[in-house]
């Protein structure tokens, strides 16, 4: 919404159509003009070379192939395009999710927050990574978690497929994580320019 505020063309995308509706509402409310599409970052419905800049805030990283989401941002970049992804660390939230779900879907995306393994993903960028923190905040305890319950999609997706003691014991063990009413991780910040 940022750089709708400031008269860029805008198009948004997400997997979820739960997700494109807050959007939307939020666009609207900031009387904002902005493109919403409902699409997979594997596979974007966006001819080649279409964008000047492509941003992913936490969501391609959740892509079960990698590859395919970083090849297919790659093609729809124009030459000479910008790119920022966020990413999740290996931190004890990613550890903890990895330990209740190993077998979520395949998906991993903490391989995102490591330099190595995203530079292999995206050769035909020039590219920096950096560190951020994020901090979210509720008015309690239970609160932050119900917010964060219904709204991260890898836990929400899970938590709907697991009884009321693993949804219990989950509760507990990620609330644990908590510094009172506020979850703070640190990210990285991927940002380049397509060659």
């Amino acid at each position: 919404m940022i750089a709708a505020g400031t008269g860029a063309e805008v198009t948004g995308l997400d997997i979820s159509a739960d997700q494109l509706e807050k959007a939307r509402a939020a666009a609207a409310e900031a009387g904002l003009e902005i493109r919403f599409d409902e699409g997979d970052a594997p596979a974007l419905p966006y001819e080649d070379a279409s964008f000047d800049a492509v941003v992913s805030a936490f969501g391609m990283i959740f892509a079960p192939d990698h590859q395919r989401a970083a090849d297919e941002l790659t093609r729809v970049a124009k030459p000479g395009a910008r790119v920022a992804i966020t990413s999740w660390p290996n931190d004890a939230w990613a550890q903890l999710g990895a330990r209740l779900r190993p077998d979520y879907e395949g998906i991993d995306a903490r391989p995102w927050s490591e330099e190595p393994y995203v530079r292999g993903l995206l050769p035909g960028f020039e590219l920096e990574l950096g560190r951020g923190e994020s901090t979210i905040a509720a008015e309690s305890p239970e609160a932050l978690w119900d917010l964060l319950a219904a709204s991260v999609p890898p836990l929400k997706i899970w938590l709907e497929t697991v009884d009321d003691a693993e949804r219990e014991s989950a509760r507990t063990q990620y609330m644990a994580l908590f510094d009172g009413a506020r979850l703070v991780r640190e990210y990285v910040l991927i940002t380049g320019t397509r060659r």
